[in-house]
């Protein structure tokens, strides 16, 4: 497919190229008329200009339904939030309603498919539209997409004042009604900071939410995204480009394309890795307690030219950044490992990558744990280390099999996630991998309180039965066979039934206590 490039250098898309020719019959056009290659026709009879016209009322149609029906969603979900939170075992009120709540988003995320977390945000954006009446009436109507009405609401989430926000309902609608999106965000934010200043402790609560998150892109990158203060988030920008163009310069080229094939946009892709992984190769930057210091004078802009400290000294790095080694999983089916195979390899976290990284990684680097399995039955072979230790070794275990939360539709990493007896110890329950699965705490509460019921079949699979009776089904990452049985005679602790040594106790690494029933 032949595509053009459209954006700028941060917004870039590409949009496919039409095929050679006109694709409707040129008479068809109506009245034509040629003039220095220009071609002009009655628009009254376009069909081109026709079928934009019947596309754009089809979009206006479109987002009165999805109005519609996100006002039904919201009361479904109140009113079965209520109901449940009646039938509820939770003694305090207070309880109750909270686990009514969490049972039902939990109910309607696996029945639409989607994250609790996208549902939630879904539900609490319904919620706030109603103090935009004229805003929820456009949108009803068609006349403004759910993007229009997002942009609105991210502006002044925080701010609870009904008549500054019926204020800005009453400011903004026409601007809604004649701009894209973006623009609409723009001028929502400068009526904000005109008419309804942040407080400290609106400032405050937004700098607690802060964050890192990493989402895969294709089979060999990612994406890394960050929250950050705003005016650090500029310093990182512009020392990024203050780190590329000096690599430019290095390798005796200007800020473009340099000898070493990598773009600018490349380099500072390249700067950020470095700086994140290896700050040791940036000799200019000292480490030790100096970065545990005052942060308020982290970087001014100087211009075109390099960012430096405020100080005019360079930017320090934290001693302990060198200390961290993080772990990371990567499993390779074992004659894949000795090119006898083209099956894929898998990193934690992410999914599939190449077999020319994966053996690179399992060759030599300490700070990954290698796990050999075996191609036709995928049975563990090898976790990099002989464990004996039934608890930790079992735990570790459910982990590499699950990988996530075994809830439907929860992507929660299993590290972080207790581990948990499919059916419960004091019911006869057997601390054996084929009992055992990896709940996050949200869903291994929500199991115990809302009576969520699950079995275990083989393989590790997981047959649900939500409160309301609907049956959803969930598979590990990694099927494993039922392990065999101990060996007369052998010393090691079989892995079913019976309880653990107590020498042999580990605590959870979510913090969850071991004993039963969990």
């Amino acid at each position: 497919m032949e595509t053009v490039a459209v954006g700028t250098r941060w917004n870039l898309a590409e949009v496919p190229l039409p095929a050679p020719g006109p694709l409707v019959d040129r008479p068809s056009l109506g009245f034509e008329m040629g003039f220095q290659g220009l071609f002009l026709a009655d628009e009254s009879r376009d069909p081109i200009l026709r079928e934009v016209e019947d596309r754009a009322g089809e979009a206006r149609w479109m987002a009165a339904q999805q109005a519609r029906y996100e006002r039904r969603l919201a009361d479904t979900y109140l009113r079965g939030a209520a109901e449940l939170a009646f039938r509820s075992n939770a003694a305090p009120e207070a309880q109750r309603r909270e686990w009514g709540a969490r049972c039902m988003l939990a109910e309607l995320a696996c029945a639409l498919r989607v994250p609790e977390t996208t549902l939630a945000s879904r539900l609490t954006r319904i919620t706030m539209l109603e103090a935009f009446p004229k805003l929820s009436e456009a949108a009803r109507s068609g006349l403004v997409s759910g993007w229009h009405l997002d942009v609105v609401l991210e502006t002044f989430r925080g701010v609870s004042d009904p008549a500054a926000l019926a204020a800005a309902d009453a400011a903004l609608v026409e601007r809604a009604l004649t701009r894209t999106a973006p623009e609409l965000r723009a001028a929502a934010r400068r009526w904000r900071a005109r008419h309804v200043p942040r407080t400290q402790e609106q400032r405050r609560a937004n700098l607690a939410g802060r964050h890192v998150s990493i989402t895969p892109a294709d089979e060999d990158m990612v994406w890394l995204t960050a929250l950050v203060p705003a005016v650090a988030g500029v310093a990182i920008d512009r020392r990024l480009d203050a780190v590329a163009v000096a690599a430019a310069a290095a390798g005796g080229s200007d800020a473009g394309d340099g000898p070493d094939g990598r773009s600018h946009t490349q380099r500072r892709a390249d700067a950020f890795v470095d700086l994140l992984l290896d700050p040791a190769s940036f000799g200019d930057l000292p480490t030790g307690p100096a970065a545990a210091g005052d942060r308020q004078d982290c970087r001014r802009d100087q211009g075109d030219g390099p960012v430096e400290h405020a100080d005019d000294a360079p930017a320090p790095v934290p001693g302990w950044v060198f200390g961290v080694r993080p772990e990371v999983v990567l499993t390779i089916p074992v004659l894949s490992l000795l090119g006898r195979s083209d099956e894929p390899a898998e990193l934690e976290g992410f999914g599939p990558i190449d077999l020319d990284t994966a053996r690179l990684l399992a060759a030599a680097a300490p700070s990954f744990t290698r796990v050999l399995t075996d191609p036709h039955t995928g049975a563990v072979l090898s976790v990099g280390r002989a464990r004996y230790r039934i608890p930790a070794d079992l735990r570790r275990a459910v982990q590499l099999r699950d990988r996530t939360c075994r809830f439907p539709g929860c992507r929660r990493r299993a590290k972080g996630c207790d581990v948990d007896h499919t059916k419960a110890w004091q019911h006869g329950g057997a601390t054996d991998i084929c009992n055992l699965a990896c709940l996050c705490r949200r869903h291994h509460s929500l199991k115990h309180e809302m009576r969520w019921q699950v079995r275990q079949q083989s393989g590790g699979v997981l047959e649900w039965t939500s409160t309301l009776g609907r049956h959803y089904t969930t598979e590990p990452a990694t099927r494993w066979p039922n392990p065999p049985p101990v060996p007369p005679g052998s010393t090691l602790t079989p892995l079913a039934g019976g309880d653990p040594p107590a020498e042999a106790a580990v605590a959870s690494s979510s913090g969850y206590p071991d004993e039963p029933p969990f």
